[in-house]
């Protein structure tokens, strides 16, 4: 805590309270902010304290950080709702930001996994000029066809060529569920695509809103990857085989960091403080152009 000052904040959206805490540096602020957009449901802490401790970072190194609960979750009053439908509460945040450090003159939205989902669809719905970046790890793009072609691809392929796989099989000792999932599985990567869930206004399924927001964007943007995560991989996996993806890994203005030993939450210490590192590292940098 040496070097920053934490403070509660309340703030509105529609007819809700929101609850959030403010880090800022205890000496000069630098000119750019930072709103964490948590992965659900879990509230703002996050799993390990980790947007506790990210938050502490980003502010020992000069960024007024607010990490905050939606409606619906923690403190927050309201209704719950699911990831497409907080567009509402990240304006409000980015609010409550400006409101509290009015000398910021623009704002980096940072998401993990449904987190990073919403943080696309929100500009992709706003087109608010105040974000001038995206720090997005581990991006939720999930349907059932994805998901199986993930499970398939890197789990149950990686199964199929150990050994002792085959010698629990012939033994008996594989479960018939477990087949039977495999089976599944593999019925399911093969049917044709089917949309996912579509926004209150734009129509099309979540996955092509967050495509559409990450071509059109026009701030840099740090995507960082589990090496150890499903959830990645499958985001990986839509980035170069989606038609409606195509070329995105690669459009300018990305920094891409892959962390091979790294779960979905970067559990571990030494992860969590890598992300935290690359994170000040890409606001020091890319995220300051």
């Amino acid at each position: 805590m040496s070097g920053i000052v934490e403070r509660a904040t309340v703030f509105a959206c529609q007819q809700a309270r929101l609850v959030g805490i403010v880090s800022v540096p205890a000496g000069p602020a630098q000119d750019t902010g930072v709103v964490i957009i948590v992965g659900g449901p879990q509230y703002r802490a996050g799993s390990h304290r980790q947007f506790v401790l990210l938050a502490r970072a980003l502010a020992a190194a000069g960024h007024p950080t607010l990490r905050f609960d939606y409606r619906g979750m923690g403190d927050s009053g309201g209704a719950l709702r699911s990831f497409e439908a907080v567009d509402d509460d990240v304006a409000a945040a980015i609010d409550a930001l400006l409101r509290e450090q009015p000398t910021l003159r623009r704002v980096v939205l940072w998401g993990l996994c449904d987190g990073a989902s919403a943080a696309l669809m929100y500009w992709q719905a706003t087109g608010d000029a105040r974000v001038a970046g995206l720090c997005l790890a581990n991006p939720w793009v999930r349907s059932q066809a994805s998901h199986a072609r993930a499970q398939v691809k890197h789990y149950y392929t990686q199964r199929l060529l150990e050994r002792d796989f085959w010698i629990r099989l012939l033994s008996g000792k594989v479960a018939t569920s477990a087949l039977s999932g495999l089976l599944r599985s593999v019925m399911t990567a093969l049917r044709p695509a089917s949309p996912g869930p579509a926004g209150r206004g734009d129509q099309r399924p979540y996955q092509a809103r967050m495509a559409d927001a990450w071509r059109r964007f026009p701030g840099p943007m740090l995507l960082v990857i589990s090496g150890q995560d499903l959830t990645a991989k499958e985001f990986l996996d839509t980035a170069r085989g989606d038609a409606a993806w195509q070329g995105t890994l690669d459009r300018p203005g990305l920094t891409r960091h892959e962390l091979p030993q790294a779960d979905h939450t970067f559990s571990d210490p030494a992860a969590s403080r890598e992300v935290e590192a690359l994170t000040c590292a890409w606001l020091a940098g890319a995220g300051r152009r």
